[in-house]
């Protein structure tokens, strides 16, 4: 994919494209242009805009796009929400948030003087980043990791939605902590209506407001994949299950019933007997 962002990138639009880098996009392409270009270039590269205004990977109230895509993509690894705190408070007036965020700060207006451009600047500085990881890592320690099930279709809007909905319901039934991601390895713009409705009617809802891609965090992290006929491979050699189900489009209940059923075995199965 390609990510677009201003010129002279000094904390956030570093540590974004680390974050990019290492959890989200296994071939990610960077832009850098003028602040007033962001937008127009967004669109004619076809390029996902991030850390300037009015775009959903940016600023928030006290919160940077390093936290945007942190929510964005369901990047749940406590290390990382430690990281993002560290950050934040570089990245903010809030030098205090956190006992690195002025070193981070220091250190990175440091690099953007002595680069050659932000290129050069992504080459000096992420090092750091993956050290500042590490380092977040081992104060989160203690914080287990929530597992989770991937459920993958093509488009993110329909089946792979579906089946997280249910699974979250049954797992919660079967006091399991386990918690489930629906995404696309073609995602639509928007979640299929059929599935929006069918979901509502079952008392349940999406949980995402729109389909999101494939990450590497989530073939990484995922305790089991589910794939609608997609071509999934998971990063740590976990199980990948396809499951054949008639499309939502045509009839909820045929689609929802298949998928249940496979979610009642998937959760028995990783209940153990319980």
């Amino acid at each position: 994919m390609r990510w677009i962002t201003r010129e002279r990138a000094r904390v956030d639009r570093i540590a974004c494209p680390w974050l990019i880098t290492r959890f989200i996009d296994p071939k990610p392409e960077f832009l850098f242009v003028p602040a007033r270009e962001v937008l127009a270039a967004a669109e004619r590269e076809r390029a996902i805009p991030y850390d300037v205004p009015n775009v959903e990977l940016g600023h928030r109230g006290p919160q940077c796009s390093f936290d945007a895509f942190i929510d964005r993509y369901e990047l749940s690894e406590p290390a990382l929400v430690t990281l993002a705190a560290i950050v934040r408070g570089a990245d903010t007036d809030d030098r205090g948030l956190t006992p690195e965020s002025a070193g981070l700060y220091a250190a990175a207006t440091g690099f953007q003087a002595i680069s050659r451009d932000d290129f050069d600047n992504m080459t000096r500085q992420f090092p750091m980043y993956d050290a500042l990881y590490e380092f977040a890592r081992a104060q989160a320690a203690t914080v287990p990791l929530q597992p989770r099930v991937l459920f993958v279709c093509l488009h993110g809007a329909a089946k792979s939605v579906i089946g997280a909905a249910h699974f979250r319901r049954l797992a919660a039934a079967r006091g399991l902590s386990i918690g489930a991601v629906a995404v696309g390895t073609e995602p639509d713009p928007q979640l299929a209506p059929g599935a929006v409705k069918g979901l509502a009617g079952d008392g349940l809802t999406a949980g995402v407001a729109r389909p999101r891609p494939v990450t590497l965090y989530d073939l990484d992290t995922a305790t089991r994949v589910v794939s609608f006929g997609c071509d999934v491979v998971a990063a740590r050699g976990q199980r990948v299950e396809q499951w054949d189900v008639p499309a939502v489009s045509e009839g909820y209940a045929a689609a929802r019933d298949r998928i249940v059923a496979n979610v009642e075995r998937l959760v028995g199965e990783l209940a153990g007997g319980r």
